[in-house]
């Protein structure tokens, strides 16, 4: 019996771009994310103390997430109906997004009625789990290359982080003080994580259509905007701050909104340019014939 065997897949569909997601899912994204990030950011720097900071975070933080939500409500076209995602928590992230978020924003403004130790804390685990939550969206989107990979959810939390702490410094700057060494120490070692996390997105796999897809976030114009931008310059900006005391609120305040706007580029990048179906394929395609 002869065997002939092709190796590669036959594409039957060609990958494409999908179109389900647009720029409203990116708004949520990133305001979601920002809210997170900035919630977070603000009790941990006050060792989840009251402060004037965990006060701002307790309003502008849920502010920002409910804004996310209402721009992919809007998005969906009938926005009552979006309230049919809630039942479905077993089996959606979408759904866990929602009631998670929901949470945070509850226990987040319950700061203003019983400012205590307790609820910055169970908000604070609310928004790192929104932020996965978000990630773990697009990692459960399968016929997405780029998506569908197991960074995903630490790339997304990673970015809240570095979004709210941009925005965390520029507030502190808005009101006149400038982030102590503390926070500026912690945002170098942030900014590092969060680059290395970006690295190991965009390198994670070899396969063809995932190459493809992610080959926006790799070229010249997104590595200058996310990685320089985005990234390098916030990183000698508080370098800056930390060694030169007289300059840290103006370096600092322009190192957060470079943070701040390299992670909603890479966010937009990600769901617009790097969202590629992918091929519906007829793999390991065997023709057999008998000898005679």
């Amino acid at each position: 019996m002869a065997t002939v065997e092709l190796t590669r897949p036959v594409e039957l569909i060609p990958g494409r771009q999908q179109t389900l997601w647009g720029r409203p899912a990116v708004i949520n994204f990133v305001l979601g994310g920002l809210g997170a990030g900035l919630y977070v950011t603000a009790v941990l720097a006050s060792a989840f103390q009251s402060s004037a900071m965990v006060s701002t975070a307790s309003w502008l933080a849920p502010a920002l997430v409910l804004a996310g939500f209402a721009s992919v409500a809007i998005e969906a076209g009938r926005p009552w109906r979006g309230i049919r995602v809630l039942t479905r928590i077993r089996t959606s992230w979408m759904s866990r997004e929602l009631w998670i978020g929901g949470a945070f924003v509850a226990l987040a403004g319950a700061e203003f009625v019983f400012p205590l130790l307790w609820n910055r804390l169970s908000a604070a685990v609310l928004a790192v789990a929104l932020a996965l939550a978000q990630g773990f969206i697009l990692r459960r989107s399968r016929g997405v290359a780029a998506w569908d990979v197991p960074v995903m959810p630490l790339t997304f939390l990673l970015s809240a982080l570095g979004s709210g702490a941009g925005l965390h410094v520029v507030l502190e700057a808005v009101g006149g003080s400038a982030p102590g060494s503390a926070l500026l120490t912690a945002l170098l070692i942030l900014i590092s994580a969060s680059l290395f996390g970006w690295v190991t997105f965009v390198s994670w796999s070899r396969d063809e259509t995932f190459i493809r897809a992610t080959r926006a976030l790799r070229d010249g114009p997104a590595v200058i905007a996310v990685v320089g931008a985005g990234h390098l310059a916030p990183f000698l900006l508080f370098a800056v701050a930390l060694a030169v005391p007289p300059a840290a609120m103006a370096a600092s305040a322009l190192g957060g909104l470079l943070l701040m706007g390299g992670q909603a580029h890479a966010k937009a990048l990600l769901v617009l340019r790097a969202g590629e179906l992918r091929p519906i394929t007829l793999a390991n395609l065997r023709l057999r014939r008998r000898s005679p």
